[in-house]
C-alpha cells in the first residue's frame, strides 16, 4: 500500500470533531491564527465569515490569500509577518504532538497574543497512541505519515508542566478529554 500524505475520509471526520469543539473559542470579529492549518486550511475557511482576520502557518501551504485569511508557509516564527500582542486566539489543532519544542512554540503564541488571548489546542492522549498506531499501520484507515510524526502524546499533567514551563506568562484554563478520552482539548490564557 502506499503512504501519501492525503487525508481520507476517517481523517476529516476526525478534524471535523476537533474543529466542533475548538469553534466556540473563534471570537466574533476577532484576529485569529491557526498554526499548523494544513494544505487546505479548512478551519479557517470555515471561520472566516466569523472573523476580522485569519492567518494559517503551515509548511504544506502556499503563501496566499483568499478573502479575510492570509496563509503563510512558514514555521519561523521570528518571520511572521504577525505583530505582536494583535491576535486575539491561537489555535493549534493536532500539532502539539508533532513537535519536538512546543515550549518554544508556545512562549511564540503568547508574544502574539493580545492580554488575555488564549491558545486553544487539541492533542491525542496518551492511551490513544496504540489505537492510532493500529488504525494507521495495521488497518490503513487513517494517514500514516501523521501518526508517524508523532514525537509526544500528552497527559493532563504533562500540559500543567509544559503551562507551569511558561512561569507567570500564561494560565491553564481548561484540560478536557473528549472522542471517548481519546483527544483533549486545552486552553491556556495568556495572563494580562
Amino acid at each position: 500500500m502506499k503512504v501519501t500524505n492525503e487525508w481520507n475520509r476517517l481523517d476529516n471526520i476526525i478534524a471535523s470533531i476537533r474543529y466542533s469543539k475548538v469553534k466556540k473559542y473563534i471570537p466574533f470579529d476577532g484576529i485569529i491564527v491557526d498554526i499548523g492549518c494544513g494544505q487546505k486550511g479548512d478551519f479557517l475557511m470555515r471561520s472566516k465569515k466569523k472573523i476580522r482576520k485569519g492567518y494559517g502557518i503551515d509548511l504544506k501551504i502556499d503563501n496566499k490569500t483568499i478573502d479575510n485569511i492570509e496563509f503563510i508557509n512558514n514555521v519561523d516564527m521570528k518571520k511572521f509577518p504577525i505583530k505582536k500582542e494583535s491576535i486575539d486566539v491561537v489555535f493549534l489543532n493536532a500539532v502539539l504532538e508533532h513537535l519536538h519544542d512546543p515550549r518554544k512554540i508556545l512562549k511564540d503564541c503568547l508574544k502574539l497574543l493580545k492580554p488575555n488571548g488564549l491558545i486553544v489546542l487539541t492533542t491525542p492522549a496518551p492511551c490513544s497512541k496504540p489505537l492510532l498506531e493500529f488504525m494507521a499501520y495495521k488497518l490503513h484507515i487513517i494517514n500514516e505519515l501523521e501518526i508517524q510524526d508523532h514525537v509526544h502524546y500528552y497527559s493532563k499533567k504533562d500540559i500543567k508542566k509544559l503551562v507551569k514551563k511558561l512561569s507567570n506568562k500564561a494560565t491553564l484554563i481548561k484540560y478536557r478529554k473528549f472522542e471517548l478520552g481519546l483527544n483533549s482539548i486545552i486552553v491556556i490564557k495568556k495572563n494580562a
